[in-house]
C-alpha cells in the first residue's frame, strides 16, 4: 500500500497546481490520473489568462442573456436538449445565485485566485519554463455600433472593481491588429490579461512538481473513503492512504464525492477549438464578441474556441459542423486566407457551478477530503491560485481569501444540499 501526505486526484491544471504548492511546503504527495483521453480542459482551451474576470458567471443580467443566447441559438450559452431535463435544479440555482450580492462575495476570490496565478507563471517562467506566454492584454472585438457602446458600458463597471482598460476607435484597433477586416468597428483591451499556451502551462506545473519530488500513479479511482483521520483511495493498481485526498477531478468530481453525503452542483459545460497550424496570426489574443470567439495566437497555430454548452458527462464527440462554424464565425472579422479548414479540433468539458465559484474547501463532515474543482472557463486562470489556496488549508496557514466563501459547505442548507 502505498501512502503520502497528500492524495490528488485528477491529474489536469487544477490537480497538479494542487500537488505543486503542496509538494514545495515539505508535503508528501502522489497524483492519480488515468490514462488517456479525459476530456478535460488543461491542455486545448483559448489559453486566457484573465485577471480581469473578477466578477462570478452568476451576475445580475445573465439570466437574461442566457436566455436570449438559447433562443438566438448563437452557440454562447447553450444546453443539450438530452440533458436539459437533469439540468433543471441546477439552472434554478443559477438565477438564484445571479445577484449583486454574488458578486460582492466573488470578487474577492477571484481576483486572489487570477492573480495568485498571473504571479505563479511570472515564477514558472522565471525558472525557466517553457510557456509561450505573453503579456499585453486581450483585446475584446466589436462588430457593431451597439455592441461597441455595450462593450465600453462594461469597461466602465469593471473599472469600479480595478480592472483595467482601453478604448480603441475603428482607426486605432486597426493599428493594432492589421487583420481585422473592415467588419471590426473598435475594441475595448482588458490591459492586464495574458495569453499562454495551456498544454505548456500544464507541462510546467508538473515539471515543477516532479521537481519538489511529486509522483504519478497511472489508474482509474475506483472510490474514496474517510480512514481515521485520514482518506484512502482505491484505484485499480491499489490502495493509497493520505493524510488528506484532494479530489480535483473536474466534471467527474461530484460523482467522487457522493459518498461522503453532499451532492455537489457542478455540471459539464462543453467546449469546442480548432487550432489552425498555417493560418496567418493576428498580433495578440482576442475575443471577438458577436462572434462569441476567443483567439490565441500560439506559436503551434491560431486557436479559436467557443462555447459554453450545458450537458452530460458522455457528450466528447467532435462535431465538424460546430468546428466549420468556428472557422466561418472568426472570418467575419479576420482577413483568413479563403477555404480555411478546421484542424486540430477538441472537445473538453468544463466543470461549471451554478454561482460561477469554484469549490476550494474540505467536504463537510470529511474534513480530510478536500475538493478543489468548479472553475467552470477559469481553470487555468484560476489553477496555480488555487494549489496555494489548497496548500494554505493542508498546512494551517493563514489564508488569503475567507475559506467560507468557496467552500462545499456553502451548498448545504439545512441538512440537506441546495
Amino acid at each position: 500500500m502505498q501512502r503520502a501526505d497528500v492524495v490528488v486526484v485528477g491529474g489536469g491544471v487544477i490537480g497538479r497546481s494542487v500537488a505543486s504548492s503542496a509538494a514545495r511546503r515539505g508535503l508528501s504527495v502522489i497524483v492519480v490520473e488515468p490514462a488517456g483521453a479525459t476530456f478535460g480542459t488543461s491542455s486545448a482551451n483559448a489559453g486566457h489568462l484573465v485577471p480581469s474576470h473578477v466578477v462570478p458567471f452568476a451576475a445580475p443580467g445573465m439570466v437574461r442573456a442566457g436566455l436570449r443566447s438559447l433562443v438566438v441559438r448563437d452557440g454562447a450559452f447553450a444546453i443539450a436538449p438530452r440533458a436539459a431535463v437533469g439540468l433543471v435544479p441546477w439552472l434554478w440555482r443559477f438565477a438564484r445565485a445571479s445577484t449583486s450580492a454574488n458578486v460582492s462575495r466573488g470578487v474577492p476570490a477571484l481576483r486572489w485566485l487570477l492573480e495568485t496565478t498571473v504571479d505563479g507563471v511570472a515564477r514558472l517562467r522565471e525558472a525557466g519554463f517553457a510557456l509561450d506566454h505573453a503579456t499585453g492584454g486581450i483585446m475584446q472585438v466589436a462588430s457593431s455600433a451597439a455592441s461597441l457602446r455595450e462593450l465600453q458600458h462594461e469597461a466602465e463597471a469593471w473599472g469600479e472593481w480595478g480592472v483595467r482598460t482601453e478604448a480603441f476607435d475603428t482607426a486605432a484597433l486597426r493599428a493594432r491588429e492589421p487583420m481585422v477586416n473592415e467588419r471590426a468597428v473598435g475594441g475595448v483591451l482588458l490591459a492586464g490579461d495574458e495569453r499562454i499556451d495551456p498544454a505548456l502551462l500544464l507541462a510546467a506545473i508538473t515539471g515543477e512538481g516532479s521537481q519538489h519530488g511529486v509522483q504519478t500513479v497511472a489508474a482509474s479511482i475506483e472510490r474514496l473513503e474517510a480512514a481515521g483521520p485520514g482518506a484512502r483511495v482505491h484505484t485499480s493498481t491499489g490502495v493509497i492512504e493520505g493524510t488528506h485526498a484532494v479530489v480535483a477531478a473536474g466534471v467527474w468530481t461530484p460523482a467522487l464525492c457522493r459518498a461522503f453525503g453532499l451532492r455537489l452542483p457542478i455540471v459539464p459545460a462543453r467546449g469546442n477549438s480548432v487550432t489552425l497550424p498555417d493560418a496567418p496570426k493576428p498580433n495578440g489574443p482576442m475575443l471577438l464578441v458577436e462572434q462569441r470567439l476567443a483567439l490565441s495566437p500560439l506559436a503551434q497555430g491560431l486557436r479559436l474556441t467557443s462555447g459554453f454548452r450545458l450537458t452530460r458527462p458522455s457528450d466528447r464527440a467532435v462535431n465538424p459542423a460546430r468546428s466549420r462554424e468556428i472557422v466561418r464565425r472568426a472570418g467575419q472579422v479576420l482577413s483568413l486566407p479563403a477555404g480555411t479548414a478546421p484542424a486540430n479540433e477538441w472537445t473538453g468539458l468544463r466543470p461549471a457551478t451554478p454561482d460561477g465559484l469554484p469549490i476550494i474547501g474540505a467536504m463537510p463532515g470529511a474534513p480530510a477530503v478536500l475538493v478543489a474543482a468548479g472553475h467552470g472557463m477559469l481553470g487555468s486562470s484560476c489553477s496555480l491560485g488555487t494549489g496555494e489556496a489548497i496548500a494554505d488549508l493542508l498546512t494551517g496557514a493563514a489564508p488569503a481569501v475567507d475559506p467560507a466563501l468557496l467552500a462545499p459547505s456553502r451548498f448545504v442548507s439545512k441538512g440537506r444540499t441546495r
